[in-house]
């Protein structure tokens, strides 16, 4: 019988071959989940002039010095603003309505005010060459947000091409969704990485209920394949082309959340063991090491997986956990 290879051999031996992919310019938009290539920053500082934050009209505040209603300070060529307008150069605080008095159409100002009240100042929301996302960070709804409002249209990202081939349509528009959460483009164009269904039944992977799941470089393509069991297309999923789409993204690491476990686990000796974790106040719900169940994943937020040289946790042991797919609203 042909010993099971173990998992980390089965990486080490095809990851070299999964280097990031090359980046493409694309809209922000179409660019939603990708991993930047390049680090999106600001070209200008933000706002680039001084804004208004309310109605009223721009001054300066040196002209309102000693204003009061008993002594109007009159105001000739003020500008009327509305909140987000542009501040003329020489203006440094916008004066409310409630402030002001007119003599036919010159405003008087009834009180004084200081520099900088009611005005957003250049350069409060960010500077020029100030980082909005890092290179290897995944751009999501909010770096959207920020790129918008900071009239950036493109973004440079690595979106490598995946192609789906599993024989169950259920699975396959599954692991379809699952590729384009970590920025893959589908596409059965020239793929990069192939998702496919295992051609034989034959155990091969020293990984608990995946034993026929496979990683391989295949005329210049990267081929995960699957079981045909629910259980088992996750496990190879997530210990397979999880880590191959990471390294063809470009992606940073995520960092693992680590919490203590609230029960043992008991690994298989030999064996690599997928375990599925959902979150407790107090640390870690573990499934059962290489078993997948519906109910499981249904309450799962993170998984782990155990090495083959391990043979189970204590109960309170600290775990790090890697999040099954991508955050859908990520904070920069």
């Amino acid at each position: 019988m042909t010993p099971l290879l173990p998992l980390d051999d089965c990486l080490k031996r095809v990851l070299p071959h999964a280097a990031p992919v090359a980046p493409r310019e694309v809209p922000v938009a179409q660019a939603l989940g990708g991993v930047l290539a390049a680090a999106l920053a600001l070209d200008r500082d933000m706002p680039a002039r001084a804004q208004a934050l309310r109605a009223g009209l721009a001054v300066s505040a040196f002209d309102t010095v000693g204003a009061s209603p008993q002594l109007p300070q009159p105001l000739p060529g003020a500008l009327r603003v509305q909140p987000g307008d542009a501040l003329p150069e020489a203006a440094d605080a916008v004066l409310p309505e409630e402030s002001l008095a007119w003599t036919g159409n010159l405003p008087q100002a009834l009180r004084a005010i200081g520099p900088g009240e009611g005005i957003r100042r250049a350069g409060h929301d960010g500077r020029a060459g100030q980082t909005l996302a890092p290179a290897g960070a995944r751009l999501g709804p909010w770096t959207a947000l920020l790129a918008a409002e900071a009239g950036i249209d493109t973004a440079m990202v690595r979106q490598p091409r995946v192609q789906v081939m599993l024989d169950s349509p259920a699975h396959g528009a599954f692991a379809a969704r699952w590729a384009a959460g970590f920025g893959a483009i589908l596409s059965d164009t020239a793929p990069q990485l192939r998702l496919r269904s295992c051609r034989g039944h034959a155990p091969r992977l020293a990984l608990t209920g995946a034993e026929t799941a496979w990683l391989d470089w295949q005329e210049d393509v990267l081929v995960v394949e699957l079981p045909p069991r629910f259980d088992a297309m996750i496990t190879g999923l997530l210990a397979l082309a999880l880590p191959v789409l990471l390294s063809l993204t470009g992606a940073a690491a995520a960092p693992a959340a680590t919490r203590p476990l609230l029960r043992k686990l008991a690994s298989a000796p030999g064996m690599s063991d997928l375990v599925l974790l959902s979150v407790r106040p107090e640390g870690w719900l573990p499934s059962a090491p290489g078993l997948v169940t519906l109910a499981a994943l249904a309450q799962a937020r993170a998984f782990a997986i155990l090495p083959p040289g391990s043979e189970g946790l204590p109960a309170g042991s600290a775990l790090a956990g890697h999040a099954l797919a991508p955050e859908p609203c990520e904070v920069p």
